[in-house]
């Protein structure tokens, strides 16, 4: 099959709808911290990560905007893009639930399942290497032993939120990865 120039416009009308949707829930979640504060006592650990995840986006829509039409899009490419984009509404849906039930706080929820949360941004993170490579090619990318290297220390970091349950070792990844994407916002 032929590709048409509208091809690119429709891998992204669904990927801004997914990241809207990320964006939507993201916003509404954070509201809830302000309008119900009896029932969403607001922590330090829900508002780095809601400031990553609003940053993480933010950056990423900014890039696509800047490298969408340089792809050759395939159906894989298409996918691919679609599952990088759904990891975002993935970790918002983790990380400001409709419910909390059987859980005292928002963070007890969140230390709870965070497995599930951290594995969501490992993969996002490994997806988006993956459209870094799609986007800049191997040769762009994989010049630097330095860019292996740290983004294997920060897999590393975020493994370490699956595994450890002090509080002080979730509020240094998170600060970790907003000084991060503060960084990549900087930069662009």
């Amino acid at each position: 099959m032929e590709q048409t120039t509208e091809v690119p416009i429709y891998v992204q009308l669904i990927s801004g709808t997914i990241l809207g949707v990320a964006l939507a829930n993201l916003l509404g979640g954070a509201a809830k911290f302000i309008q119900q504060p009896s029932t969403h006592k607001f922590n330090i650990l829900h508002g780095l990560w809601i400031v990553f995840i609003l940053g993480a986006i933010l950056v990423f829509w900014w890039q696509e905007g800047l490298t969408f039409a340089n792809v050759q899009w395939t159906f894989p490419l298409y996918l691919f893009q679609t599952v990088y984009c759904a990891t975002f509404l993935f970790m918002t849906a983790m990380l400001l639930p409709e419910s909390i039930d059987g859980y005292d706080t928002h963070y007890d929820y969140l230390i709870g399942r965070r497995a599930w949360f951290y594995g969501a941004l490992i993969l996002s993170y490994v997806l988006g290497i993956g459209n870094e490579l799609v986007k800049e090619g191997w040769d762009d990318i994989f010049v630097d032993p330095t860019y292996i290297v740290m983004n294997l220390i920060i897999v590393a970091i975020l493994a370490c939120g699956i595994v450890l349950k002090r509080r002080w070792v979730h509020i240094a990844v998170a600060s970790i990865l907003v000084l991060l994407v503060v960084g990549a916002m900087l930069v662009e």
